[in-house]
């Protein structure tokens, strides 16, 4: 006959047991994180944008900079690539809308992350949140910002003359993983 105590020792044991066993807690202790420096980006829009509020496709490619990995040390750089479909006029804000994101790294992995939030505006830009869905630093999330680079004189101008198709601007810190 088992007294109470002991069944609740039993039980307690078993929980301890069976939540090491988990696919959250071996998918948590398997993510790693990573911070990358000094990065590129071109940002290409189609229809251009304007002084008027639309919608346009948003295609962004570029370099994510110097890279630091616990994880995946042999990762130190990569190409990024942004899609997204957003509301803006300029000078800004351009967004918020939902973007994918995916980077190749130079160790021949990709990371792809589904649903990161984009904001921008004449001077800068961020990405917030979103999932990882694949490759290295799988069920993490992200963060990146940056800005402009191009000059504010010719991006006002493009404004004013047919819409801004693109402009160029730095990846000042980009981070994937377990931030």
């Amino acid at each position: 006959m088992r007294t109470p105590l002991i069944s609740a020792a039993i039980t307690a044991a078993m929980i301890t047991a069976l939540a090491s066993l988990s696919p959250a807690s071996a998918v948590a202790d398997d993510t790693g994180a990573i911070a990358c420096h000094g990065g590129t980006l071109n940002l290409r829009f189609d229809p251009g944008i304007s002084f008027s509020r639309k919608t346009s496709r948003l295609l962004a490619s570029g370099e994510v900079g110097l890279c630091n990995s616990a994880k995946y040390p042999a990762i130190t750089g990569g190409t990024i690539r942004i899609e997204a479909v957003l509301t803006g006029a300029c000078p800004g804000p351009v967004g918020p809308g939902y973007a994918k994101v995916t980077i190749n790294w130079n160790n021949g992995s990709t990371s792809v992350i589904q649903q990161s939030t984009f904001r921008g505006d004449a001077s800068s830009y961020s990405l917030e949140g979103g999932h990882v869905a694949a490759g290295p630093f799988a069920e993490g999330t992200t963060r990146a910002n940056g800005r402009t680079t191009t000059n504010l004189v010719e991006i006002g101008t493009s404004c004013a003359s047919g819409g801004l198709t693109n402009y160029t601007a730095t990846i000042d810190a980009i981070a994937l993983g377990d931030i």
